[in-house]
């Protein structure tokens, strides 16, 4: 606003009245682009803020928490004895898995030789070829 006033004031009354311009009151191309400006509207932005550390972490425990068993629905899912059986399955398990000559059942990929020698790929490429008869 200072900076207006001051603009305002340091020009001669004959230049602030309409008319046509002399060459002395000429002003550089800098002063008629901000007669020129426009002002914007205001812009609100209303986009979410990214989530923090520790909301993401809250939100990770609110979908995958689930509540313990009562020892009600312990004992109705088969109580001792079952959950005994599911911890013999589970020992069983990884004892046979730790025995020598277990194999997993995903295997790496293992490379193997080529199912043609050099002879062999030079004839194929010779009978594959459009000029080639057949024999």
């Amino acid at each position: 606003m200072a900076l207006l006033a001051t603009l305002a004031c340091g020009r001669p009354v004959h230049a602030q009245t309409p008319g046509p311009p002399s060459a002395q009151d000429a002003t550089p191309q800098d002063d008629h682009a901000q007669d020129d400006a426009q002002t914007l509207e205001t812009l609100h932005v209303t986009a979410q803020r990214p989530p923090t550390e520790q909301e993401q972490f809250r939100s990770h425990l609110q979908r995958n928490w689930r509540p313990p068993r009562s020892a009600e629905q312990f004992g109705l899912d088969g109580g001792v004895p079952a959950w005994l059986g599911q911890q013999l399955i589970r020992g069983a398990t990884a004892t046979a898995r730790s025995l020598p000559g277990w194999k997993r059942e995903v295997q790496p990929a293992i490379a193997r030789a080529p199912p043609l020698d050099d002879e062999q790929m030079d004839r194929s490429q010779e009978l594959s070829s459009p000029g080639a008869q057949p024999r």
